[in-house]
């Protein structure tokens, strides 16, 4: 009895302790928030961007102190919230999901593979690859016989290669080979500059462990086999701004010396390029702005980046003909920190991407022992060949042949439609924690998810979709308990899902009804706009300065109608005050049809224009009256028909300034009846004591 006393006494005052040392910063609605709580929040808001600053102790205070009263309101209407519903519409439902699959993404994959290949993907940036390939076409399902044939033409070629035969000629035999009606280009299996993500994975690595001249074993793809030959390696990435000057004549190598010796000797580039042969650049002095080097000959992309900003290079020929280049500027290689978003963004549609996601399946099946059970277990007791004992009989376990039966050629398609009634065989395929799967949910996986592709063997392609499916049940059963194994997932997962409850509201309950609300707006129109003074800068956008009302008529062309007479047909139809229509019959009338050979030669609109925000009337045009103003083959006609004096802008035209101050006061009319509502309170003394 005693010893559970001293345990009762002991747990008392180390629960008092803590309240001690976490006191209540605010009640509302029953609801204490403690200090822990409102200071994580606060830091992250406001309080660590002041640390950071070395705020004095006077600005932390200001801070603090203006936050509790925002944090009290924001409190108070998400509590108002809640009982409103605002939790739970479908709206807030779908937006949060999409949030949290984001979010979850990095937790959902092997992040140290994922970083060793966006590692890799940022050092082969720093350099482009100019290469050749021949291309020996095989089906990723394609029978082993078919794939060792592929196999053998392949190595057969990549010694052929080595060997010192051309690669662009053995490119235009496999090409001829597999279709003698083939139009095949000179330079078949050219493949110019490329860098990381532009080709596909194995091609890329295999590529990028070659020095230039070296020709690779044959690659295996998803189209086949390559044999790759490196022709060069340059450092080069993103952008160049270059000049250039170019000569069409093949034999001109002379002539294009002589244009060299002159750059060297101090004659600018820019005359240099007023002889080049391209047009398009010659009067520009032959710039070329900001090119990638996809869309640069590759020999540029060679010569380029042999050079620093500023140098031009020798002369050098290509099929165009003679160039000399000079580099401009050139973009450099980023941060690893700064690509980093772009990697993960290439990684989610690139195979490599892929490979982090499977590598993490497959950590997590252990982790959480999620079973496969297609796959025939090993006997738990291995005493078979032991004298005297039985070999332990192997269970069979499901399979997915069911599946594969039932598949044709649609699912190639995405037309394959699936039947629950034909699958017999319903053991379970998947087992997690909890829940299993079994054919039909295999069934129906497949069908969501089947696309559009080439056809393979469909036994092949049930395996494949059944590992993609047990590692998508993995993945989700993982998603299922991120906000169990990581608080800081959970804390950011239920920070959005909190900003979109309270941004619902306020559009619902402040903005929305401030806007529909036309009797208080009226009034607080009433109320505010007397207070504007039109001297005073700060409010000059709730006045009008000076206004003219103008009618723009536009001639076209000026031998359909003098302007000289029209000006006067609207000086008469202004004294008679005719209607801008009226005064555009009148123009009409007197059109010279056989001087005019446009069919609507005048048009007209009317503008009010303010002095100090138009570009319509001159200095000395701010007077009713008509003025002509010419421009090419015709001429404009400004009426100004009256002068509006400076005043205050009316509800409507202001209507957007006063907008925001109207939603802010009805803002802040609903935050004192919600702390009304729910009894606010604020401990001053505490808040008095935090320091941060």
């Amino acid at each position: 009895m005693l010893a559970a006393a001293i345990f009762g006494i002991s747990t008392f005052y180390t629960q008092l302790f803590a309240q001690n040392n976490n006191p209540v910063v605010m009640e509302i609605g029953g609801r204490q928030i403690r200090q822990q709580e409102f200071m994580k929040d606060f830091r992250q808001s406001v309080g660590d961007n002041l640390v950071s600053k070395n705020a004095s102790e006077a600005e932390k205070r200001a801070a603090l102190e203006e936050y509790v009263e925002l944090y009290a309101n924001f409190q108070a209407k998400l509590r108002d919230a809640v009982s409103h519903g605002f939790d739970t519409t479908a709206a807030l439902r779908n937006e949060l999901a999409r949030y949290r699959k984001d979010l979850a993404a990095p937790y959902l994959i092997d992040s140290a593979m994922l970083k060793k290949i966006m590692t890799e993907a940022y050092e082969r940036n720093r350099y482009a690859l100019h290469a050749a390939h021949v291309l020996v076409k095989v089906k990723p399902d394609a029978s082993p016989e078919d794939t060792l044939a592929a196999y053998n033409r392949a190595m057969d070629l990549y010694r052929r290669v080595v060997a010192g035969e051309n690669i662009y000629d053995l490119a235009i035999e496999e090409a001829r080979r597999v279709d003698p009606a083939a139009q095949v280009q000179s330079n078949e299996g050219e493949l110019n500059y490329f860098t990381s993500f532009d080709m596909v994975y194995p091609f890329e690595n295999a590529a990028y462990a070659l020095q230039p001249d070296e020709v690779s074993l044959p690659v295996r793809t998803r189209y086949g086999y390559h044999i790759i030959k490196l022709l060069h390696r340059s450092e080069f990435y993103g952008k160049v701004t270059l000049q250039h000057f170019w000569s069409r004549n093949h034999n001109g190598g002379n002539a294009v010396e002589m244009e060299y010796g002159r750059l060297k000797s101090g004659t600018s580039f820019e005359m240099i390029a007023r002889q080049s042969d391209d047009a398009s650049t010659a009067e520009t002095g032959g710039y070329i702005y900001d090119a990638t080097m996809q869309q640069l000959p590759q020999e540029y992309v060679t010569e380029l980046s042999k050079l620093k900003v500023g140098e031009f290079s020798r002369p050098f020929h290509t099929r165009y003909g003679w160039h000399i280049v000079r580099l401009v500027k050139r973009d450099t290689l980023p941060s690893f920190e700064r690509m980093e978003p772009y990697y993960r963004q290439r990684m989610a549609r690139d195979p490599r991407g892929a490979a982090s996601r499977k590598s993490f399946a497959a950590s997590a099946r252990l982790k959480y022992g999620i079973e496969d059970l297609t796959v025939t277990p090993v006997p738990a007791k291995k005493a078979a060949k032991k004298k005297g004992k039985k070999q332990e009989p192997v269970k069979m376990m499901a399979s997915i042949d069911e599946l594969a039966a039932n598949l044709d050629n649609n699912v190639f398609l995405a037309k394959w439609k699936v039947s629950d009634s034909v699958f017999t065989d319903l053991r379970p395929l998947v087992k997690v924690p909890g829940k299993e799967y079994n054919m039909i949910d295999f069934a129906n996986y497949v069908q969501r998810n089947q696309k559009s592709g080439p056809r393979m063997e469909l036994e092949y392609y049930a395996r494949q979709r059944f590992e993609d499916f047990l590692d998508s049940v993995t993945i989700a059963y993982a998603d299922s308990q991120l906000e169990k194994e990581y608080p800081e997932f959970a804390d950011l997962v239920d920070e959005y899902r909190r900003g979109l409850m309270i941004f619902n509201y306020n559009e619902q309950m402040i903005w929305v009804k401030a806007i529909k609300d036309s009797a208080g707006f009226a009034d607080f129109y009433a109320r505010e706009s007397a207070k504007k003074n039109m001297d005073n800068p700060d409010d000059s956008i709730y006045f009008w300065r000076t206004r003219a009302r103008v009618v723009v008529f536009e001639v076209s062309d000026s031998r359909c109608l003098d302007s000289e007479k029209a000006v006067k047909i609207l000086q008469k139809a202004q004294k008679k005050d005719l209607s801008s229509s009226d005064m555009l019959d009148a123009l009409i009338k007197k059109v010279d049809s056989k001087q005019c050979s446009v069919d609507n030669p005048v048009s007209y609109s009317v503008a009010v224009v303010e002095q100090t925000h138009q570009d319509l009337l001159s200095d000395d045009q701010w007077t009713p009256g008509v003025y002509a103003v010419h421009s090419g083959k015709g001429y404009r006609l400004l009426v100004v028909q009256s002068i509006i004096e400076p005043g205050l802008k009316g509800q409507m035209e202001a209507r957007g300034y006063y907008l925001n101050a109207w939603q802010n006061e009805v803002e802040e009319s609903l935050c004192k009846e919600l702390r009304s509502k729910y009894r606010v309170k604020i401990n001053h003394d505490v808040v008095d004591k935090i320091r941060f």
